[in-house]
């Protein structure tokens, strides 16, 4: 069975707002070799619109520049949205019907592990449904004080087991938890 791999950005006080210039002055070579990495094992993109938006400007015309952009430009990509009608990037299919059970039908499904960046609305979804197998989270030394939260008030209790940290760059740490089940 694959493994559905949440990967997000997150300030020290938990935000996780869109675009993210507080990111940028960490993406260094390290970042490369963590994404590098995490994609290695990966055949597959689970994004939801507003990811797969800002995706889609972004890597198609950056091919060669980074070890792991043409591994996202062709790799398949799932796209959860109910407003986009069609989609331009190269493997990308959207998501019919309920996005729980066609996540859990690819999870069943032969192949590497599926990753979704990005957090909010599809990762609320699939965490509501028990479909997240490791959650990702780098936490950059950055406090905003303003701004969504990685989980909204309200949102259904999960329990989580560290399985690994690491420092990636200039102070961002990457939490990597999985459910306990």
């Amino acid at each position: 069975m694959r493994k559905l791999v949440v990967s997000t950005y997150a300030t020290l006080d938990g935000r996780v707002d869109e675009l993210q210039d507080w990111v940028i002055p960490y993406n260094d070579d390290a970042s490369v070799v963590y994404h590098t990495e995490l994609l290695k094992n990966s055949d597959g993109l689970l994004l939801g619109r507003k990811t797969y938006d800002i995706f889609a400007m972004i890597w198609p015309p950056r091919s060669g520049e980074l070890p792991y952009v043409d591994k996202i430009n062709s790799m398949a990509k799932h796209v959860a949205s109910t407003t986009l009608e069609r989609l331009e990037w190269e493997n990308a299919e959207l998501i019919e019907g309920d996005v729980a059970d066609t996540v859990a039908k690819l999870k069943q499904q032969p192949g590497q592990d599926l990753v979704m960046y990005g957090c909010h609305d599809l990762m609320h979804t699939l965490s509501d449904h028990n479909l997240i197998d490791e959650y990702r989270i780098l936490v950059h030394p950055v406090l905003l004080g303003k701004g969504r939260t990685l989980f909204e008030d309200g949102a259904r209790p999960v329990n989580l087991e560290l399985k690994d940290t690491a420092v990636i760059s200039s102070g961002v740490v990457v939490l990597t938890y999985q459910p306990v089940r």
